[in-house]
């Protein structure tokens, strides 16, 4: 081997040694990514969901008066977290009402259980659900009631599919959620979802809208009605 031959193919050795090592694959192995938000400790969690200043932004009060329930009606909180919203619903549908806390992690709806308990309120049901699938009896709801939930949703017809067996004929679907350009959504803006797109992602799974709310200041808030 010539002199050149032998310092061409040690130019190529290093030149290749550079790429693996920082290479965009073998970078992205050695990087620990940071936590998802689901990893996140629980009294994390519950610190966000539970944080006062919701209140001046979401309004439950309000949005609990604009459902319009009524004593005996049964409602299901999709996504349903710590309860924020499922305790004001299971006060508003009581005595003889009940809500469904539909969520995905097991730990945070022991920690609404337990809440619940500690303010009375034994009218609420926890159901630990699947990504895909609420898991709800058949013909059980007067309302369906989404908060900040449909953009995590990954597919939302089918999922609206799943559960529009368990609301009875006329029943509800309730929809808040913050559009890509809100002001102060917690979410990038290619994660959220279009009002448009939720209409005509409801009504490709039988539901119709037929009101709409315009006081949160950051949020849509749809009904719709099962056909």
């Amino acid at each position: 081997m010539s002199r050149n031959q032998f310092f061409a193919r040690s130019v190529t050795r290093l030149l290749l040694l550079g790429f693996l090592v920082f290479s965009p694959a073998a970078y992205a192995q050695q990087t620990v990514m940071p936590p998802k938000s689901e990893d996140r400790p629980l009294k994390d969690r519950i610190a966000s969901m539970e944080r006062a200043e919701r209140d001046a932004w979401q309004k439950p009060d309000q949005v609990i008066k604009a459902l319009d329930l009524k004593d005996g009606d049964v409602v299901a909180d999709i996504g349903a977290g710590t309860g924020y919203f499922s305790r004001p619903l299971a006060r508003a549908v009581a005595p003889d009402g009940s809500v469904y806390a539909v969520d995905v992690a097991a730990d945070v709806l022991a920690y609404l259980k337990e809440r619940a308990d500690q303010e009375n309120l034994h009218n609420i049901r926890t159901v630990v659900s699947r990504p895909s699938d609420p898991m709800l009896p058949v013909n059980s709801l007067d309302l369906a009631f989404f908060c900040d939930t449909t953009h995590h949703i990954e597919h939302r017809v089918d999922f609206y599919r799943k559960l529009f067996p368990a609301i009875k004929q006329h029943g509800r679907m309730a929809m808040i959620d913050y559009p890509p350009d809100s002001p102060h959504a917690p979410h990038r803006p290619e994660q959220l979802v279009p009002r448009s797109q939720v209409i005509s992602e409801a009504e490709e799974a039988g539901f119709k809208l037929v009101k709409e709310f315009q006081f949160l200041p950051y949020h849509y808030f749809l009904i719709f009605e099962k056909q």
